[in-house]
Parts: structure tokens; sequence; C-alpha cells
């Protein structure tokens, strides 16, 4: 599933992308490294499928990038509740600047109708190095 995240946000796949998420899930984006994950400046949490579309398809759409996420974590709750934590870097190039982020990906997962879907991703950075052009 997680594979398939990054596949698809680095490729623009949006109606896949979304495809992942659960109607109601999360998402929560630190805007600048942090003290493992406990003062960080954060973006406003966006909430719900249609909200995800909002957010970062504008943002993103023509914004190239490239996700890699390694070492994950999981913990098993239920048969339909899991969570995991994922070591990623990023590099996202806006138009006046280049963004280099490692941090990690901290995740709960739903089991519905067979199918594991993010439930909430919160993505909380240690290093960011930023470039800017011009």
């Amino acid at each position: 599933m997680k594979a398939r995240y990054f596949l698809f946000l680095d490729t623009k796949d949006w109606s896949r992308w979304l495809d992942l998420f659960t109607e109601d899930a999360t998402l929560l984006v630190d805007t600048a490294a942090s003290t493992f994950a406990r003062d960080a400046k954060t973006l406003p949490k966006v909430v719900g499928r249609d909200a995800l579309r909002e957010f970062v398809v504008p943002n993103l759409d023509k914004t190239p990038t490239v996700h890699h996420g390694h070492t994950p974590i999981f913990e098993f709750h239920s048969e339909t509740e899991a969570s995991g934590i994922w070591a990623m870097e990023d590099v996202v190039e806006f138009t006046d600047h280049t963004v280099h982020g490692h941090g990690h990906y901290r995740e709960t997962y739903r089991k519905i109708s067979g199918e594991w879907r993010f439930a909430s991703v919160h993505l909380t950075r240690i290093r960011v190095v930023t470039t800017h052009r011009g």
C-alpha cells in the first residue's frame, strides 16, 4: 500500500492515490524539522478524502516529487486496525525552491471490505534542506 502511495503521488495519479485513503482519513504535515514530532510547525490538519484532494492536488499536481520509504515498523491492533512508522526521504521541486526532507511517516490503517486503507498520515521531519533558485 505504501509503495502505491509513493508511486501514485509521484506520478500524479490522483484518483488511485486518493483511493488508498478512508473517507474520513486525516493528513498532518510538518513544515519544518522537529524534535521527534513534538514541537514542529505544521500545516492545518486535513480531514476527509475530499479535503485531501483539495489540499494536495493543486499544490503538487505540477510539482516534481520523489518519495522513498524505508524500514517500516508495524503494529497490528486487530484484524482491521494497524499502525506503522516509515523512515522517509523526499525531494519536492517547487517553482522557486526545492525541499529535500528526511523524517518519518506515522500512520494508522483500517481494513475496509478486505482492503487496507490509510486512516491517518502524519509526516514528521527531522531534517529539511531548502535550496532557493534565482
